[in-house]
């Protein structure tokens, strides 16, 4: 079995690092998957103003709410959610016209491998399988299976007391 730090060092993975606008200090800890980025600049629909949701494109909604995952004692009401079935421990995060797939490996943590715009998983109902489908192969392919956390919200984030 491997660990976070054996995909890191083989390059499945990478730390995500904070952009220079974001002033909070990192309080999570939070891995990408080098595809996903890939994917994330190939999506001209990310990165299109008139799909704009706010004053923010989806990719600017995405990149805050990594942010905000890392920096955020406990992300907000339904941002993190278990995908069906959850005895894979597959989870995804919820930004705005977007859908982060991954997992978390401990508390207070989360590996992004992989996304999807939100429009396309209501038009095609099998996406969010397929990618629930493409996170598990990740973590077979680099024999990560040992590092998935199951439970609810508060496996993940421990209540402090």
């Amino acid at each position: 079995m491997a660990t976070i730090a054996d995909a890191i060092a083989a390059a499945a993975l990478e730390v995500y690092e904070l952009p220079s606008w974001e002033p909070r200090l990192a309080v999570n800890e939070l891995w990408i998957a080098p595809d996903f980025w890939d994917v994330f600049d190939s999506m001209p629909e990310l990165h299109d103003m008139n799909l704009s949701q706010g004053r923010r494109t989806i990719g600017e909604h995405i990149e805050q709410m990594l942010s905000d995952f890392r920096c955020s004692a406990r992300p907000g009401a339904g941002d993190l959610r278990q995908m069906i079935p959850n005895k894979f421990g597959i989870r995804k995060l919820h930004p705005v016209g977007a859908r982060i797939y991954g997992w978390c490996p401990r508390p207070r943590s989360f590996v992004a491998v992989t996304l999807a715009l939100e429009s396309a998983t209501k038009s095609d109902k099998s996406l969010n399988a397929n990618k629930r489908d493409e996170v598990r192969a990740f973590i077979v392919r680099h024999k990560l299976g040992q590092s998935v956390l199951l439970g609810d919200i508060l496996a993940v984030f421990p209540p402090t007391t």
